[in-house]
């Protein structure tokens, strides 16, 4: 017989190890470690505790579902009505039984209830996945049969090989700008930046990542002449601490030394001088200073620019909506 609880009832150091389930058949594509599972769940704003379920056979877990809203005092006006499903997994030999779709119900009577109408497949804070990974399309029929629209397909990329470095290129406009790793001292500019540029989720990120105790070197800077910050490109290593990594190094475990690159931004008045392009031979060569074999890039549909840096797609991922 198979009954379902939510996470608030189920002991937290046993939900701590549900994702040994999705690993046993999926963990040597995305291998979630025990430090990812907590980082995007107990340790993420808007994780709801009480409205993520487990399906349990023989006293043994058989499924689960990990679900999100957006919690966190910075409002973001996209994000409101929005949830979550972070990750939904049903154990291989208990599937066509119903327990995906018991779980999905009981997630989206949950969504109701806190007024969100518009459900996303992954996307949310501190994610796993942007959308269904292609090496799962097969359930693709599954979401479509219970309300979830495709609308567009997003990559990971990957370089295999980080060899010689990059140069810099000449600025078009002739004005001198100083690319360098951020430090604390940054940080007020830096979030200038991000509050003129970019007042969203990256902002978020941003003011997270200080809170986390970063110190600024995760972040490559671009400073022009009056020291205002123009520019960013983050970057981590496989010594980077988990709380302080972004999306592009959530599976780091795959590889040998990894390195991340992104997300990258510029200042909407200093764009086509380049600033982008050296900002990401600064993170390429960074990584390669820094002794990474492997770049990871996460969630871009930028081909062209990164084609240019030997970079190629590794994984891509299906956007799926549901309207309730």
């Amino acid at each position: 017989m198979i009954y379902y609880t939510n996470f608030l009832n189920y002991l937290k150091v046993k939900v701590l190890k549900l994702h040994s389930l999705w690993n046993d058949e999926l963990g040597f594509i995305f291998p979630i470690s025990d430090e990812l599972m907590k980082r995007n769940t107990y340790d993420t704003l808007g994780f709801l505790e009480e409205h993520s379920f487990v399906a349990i056979c023989d006293d043994q877990p058989v499924g689960f579902v990990i679900n999100k809203i957006w919690s966190h005092d910075y409002e973001i006006e996209n994000y409101k009505n929005t949830g979550w499903i972070s990750l939904i997994y049903v154990k291989k030999e208990y599937r066509n039984r119903g327990i995906g779709t018991e779980l999905l119900e009981r997630s989206k009577s949950a969504f109701k209830k806190l007024g969100c109408n518009n459900i996303f497949l992954g996307r949310d804070y501190q994610n796993f996945f942007p959308g269904l990974p292609v090496e799962l399309k097969a359930h693709l029929k599954w979401f479509a049969k219970r309300g979830f629209e495709s609308h567009y397909d997003t990559n990971d990329l990957v370089n295999y090989n980080l060899s010689s470095k990059y140069e810099l290129r000449n600025y078009l406009d002739g004005n001198s700008y100083e690319i360098r790793l951020g430090n604390k001292k940054d940080f007020p500019k830096i979030k200038t930046f991000f509050e003129k540029n970019f007042p969203g989720r990256w902002l978020v990120e941003f003011s997270d990542y200080v809170l986390n105790g970063g110190n600024g070197s995760e972040y490559l800077v671009c400073l022009d002449q009056q020291e205002n910050v123009c520019g960013f490109c983050k970057v981590q290593t496989y010594k980077t601490p988990i709380e302080l990594i972004g999306y592009s190094l959530t599976w780091r475990n795959r590889f040998v030394r990894a390195g991340g690159i992104g997300p990258l931004g510029v200042d909407k008045d200093y764009r086509h001088n380049n600033i982008a392009y050296n900002l990401l031979v600064a993170g390429y060569n960074h990584l390669i200073d820094e002794g990474c074999k492997t770049a990871i890039i996460d969630w871009t549909n930028l081909m062209e620019l990164y084609r240019k840096f030997g970079f190629e797609i590794w994984k891509s991922y299906t956007y799926l909506q549901l309207i309730l």
